[in-house]
């Protein structure tokens, strides 16, 4: 199998849209905090349309012959002047068709993540990984990435 990975501009946002929204759904499924409003997947792509413009956000995706994978989305954040690592540059999503996966697509994306934060001068990735994904944190076990916070949640 060959794919590319290349930066996403906006033409592409569509096309992830619709990966994302399988992504969102199945964590939607997992947990009732991650309940989705009604137009989720057009709301997604005008925020990221916003954060592309703004340059808050990048995304990378892994494409064949015009195909969308899979792609992986990083925001750079700089914590409190308190901490001797400040810059952390933050996986956000990360998601590859289900057809697609075991093959190297979703490693390949997160080591060309991980590429950029370093090149853009940052130190640390972090991410979220909900309790409930085996799979998900199975996955970045492998890559190296080790458990460093519990985040808790009370409804008000």
């Amino acid at each position: 199998m060959t794919f590319e990975i290349r930066e996403a501009d906006e033409d592409d946002l569509e096309k992830m849209s619709k990966l994302w929204y399988e992504l969102a759904l199945m964590h939607q499924d997992m947990m009732i905090e991650y309940a989705l409003v009604h137009d989720a997947k057009y709301e997604w792509v005008k925020f990221m349309e916003e954060s592309m413009k703004n340059n808050s956000i990048i995304s990378f995706l892994a494409e064949e012959k015009g195909e969308v994978l899979g792609f992986v989305s990083i925001s750079l954040r700089r914590r409190g002047p308190i901490f001797k690592l400040r810059n952390i540059g933050a996986i956000m999503d990360l998601i590859v068709r289900e057809d697609m996966r075991n093959r190297g697509i979703g490693t390949s994306l997160v080591l060309k993540a991980e590429s950029w934060i370093r090149k853009k001068g940052f130190h640390m990735a972090v991410l979220t990984v909900a309790p409930e994904n085996q799979g998900a944190i199975e996955f970045w076990d492998k890559l190296g990435y080790k458990t460093y916070l519990h985040k808790k949640l009370k409804k008000l």
